[in-house]
């Protein structure tokens, strides 16, 4: 329950969220604040553009993507390749088996390649951490995808408990025995990921994926607001919100 209720509150938080919220206020307060209602509306139509553009999402993101760049060299020794889901799509209404959502399916493809190639056990770490986008648990969707992919279920160990980044890195920890990993996971949340799972006493090689920053090209069209900005910016923001609590909690 208190899982869930953080989860609410977060979405309450973030944009597009926040901003609603804050124009919903707005025409409340209009109603006998004229000046002070408009204000909080047109702040809230102001940043729900700026934060649709790509340039700002790129600017929000770039700090948190540049942590780590894309691993070139195979390490020459670990002991496992990990994994942490990042969601699931639920396809029952179509009759089909769930399937990774684009990040998680992003995240496994560099695991599975990774894991092949260095010959190492394929750590899948991830329950349900979106309580109300769906039921399935995403190490057990990655596995199906990774069986799919060729990859011996025999080198694929699977844990499906673990909601969060903290309790992915204890749960890894409790599988794991040898003390040096690489992480394939989304570059935007590398930083926060490697800071917990080092935490735990691993020697991290981080494996980035799912980058979202670009070189643009010039033009009118930069200042055109996308949807796909809009969640970017969402997700940068969230990210130093989360990094901003687990370091008061002392977990980084």
């Amino acid at each position: 329950m208190l899982f869930t209720l953080q989860k609410l509150i977060w979405y309450a938080i973030l944009p597009p969220g926040c901003l609603i919220l804050l124009m919903t206020i707005g025409l409340v307060v209009s109603m006998q604040r004229r000046k002070l209602g408009t204000t909080l509306v047109a702040v809230g139509i102001a940043l729900l553009y700026l934060l649709s553009l790509g340039p700002v999402a790129d600017r929000l993101l770039g700090p948190l993507e540049s942590y780590a760049k894309p691993l070139g060299r195979l390490p020459a020794k670990v002991d496992a390749v990990v994994v942490p889901g990042g969601g699931s799509v639920d396809l029952a209404w179509l009759g089909a088996e769930g399937i990774p959502n684009a990040e998680t399916y992003t995240r496994l493809v560099k695991g599975v390649e990774l894991a092949r190639a260095l010959h190492v056990p394929l750590v899948l770490a991830g329950g349900n951490g979106e309580p109300f986008a769906t039921r399935l648990n995403d190490a057990d969707v990655m596995a199906a995808a990774a069986f799919a992919m060729g990859m011996p279920k025999q080198q694929v160990i699977v844990e499906n408990a673990s909601r969060n980044t903290l309790e992915n890195s204890l749960a890894v920890r409790r599988i794991v025995p040898g003390n040096r990993i690489v992480l394939a996971t989304s570059a935007y949340y590398m930083r926060r990921a490697v800071a917990m799972f080092t935490r735990r006493g691993f020697t991290v090689i981080p494996a980035p994926t799912f980058q979202h920053v670009q070189n643009r090209k010039r033009g009118i069209y930069l200042f055109i607001p996308a949807s796909g900005a809009l969640e970017c910016s969402a997700r940068a923001i969230a990210e130093r919100l989360d990094a901003a609590w687990w370091k008061l909690r002392g977990e980084i």
